[in-house]
């Protein structure tokens, strides 16, 4: 990332978080871990059929870990529902650990405008998130984990907002002379 675009991500980051300052309880946006790697995200979808987070590279993706028993989980659906409809995002919801029966009941309840996968064994939850319902990691156009939210996303987020604008204005593929 340029200099110039890092100094503007973080600009946009600092004004969103005075504007959410208020609302404590909600999650606020974090860099992802320095020196953690992004871990693999290999889970399956409503179908049963394996999926990788590789096949979607070249967009900006948000993963979202939720769980139909988590209230903050459902509050933030609407959040998750627009930034799926914004061009060159995708949105992925990552069921925790929940029988496809009750994931198919919620889901028929609340119809998501996105992806929804199931993370049957934890793994996946334990390797991406800090153990904490709901977690939602941005990852870049490359496949690499770059901002976290842990808890609720409010309503009025501009945080991660710019965070994701960010991202997008990024070139999609660099070239090996560029780092």
């Amino acid at each position: 990332m340029s200099p110039r675009l890092a100094a503007r991500l973080m600009f946009a980051v600092l004004l969103g978080a005075g504007a959410g300052a208020a609302a404590a309880k909600d999650a606020q946006l974090r860099p992802w871990p320095a020196g953690q790697p992004t871990p693999a995200l290999q889970v399956t979808g409503l179908d049963g059929k394996a999926w990788d987070l590789a096949a979607l590279r070249g967009k900006v993706v948000v993963v979202n870990f939720w769980a139909a028993w988590c209230g903050p989980c459902v509050d933030e659906l609407p959040v998750l529902g627009a930034l799926a409809a914004r061009d060159g995002v995708a949105v992925v919801g990552v069921n925790y650990k929940e029988p496809l029966t009750s994931i198919q009941k919620f889901t028929a309840a609340h119809p998501l405008p996105y992806l929804v996968l199931r993370d049957r064994t934890g793994d996946a939850f334990k390797r991406w998130t800090p153990g904490v319902m709901p977690t939602t990691i941005v990852v870049d156009r490359r496949g690499r984990a770059r901002w976290r939210t842990v808890g609720e996303i409010p309503q009025d987020d501009t945080q991660l907002r710019a965070a994701i604008d960010a991202l997008l204005a990024e070139p999609a593929q660099r070239t090996h002379n560029q780092k």
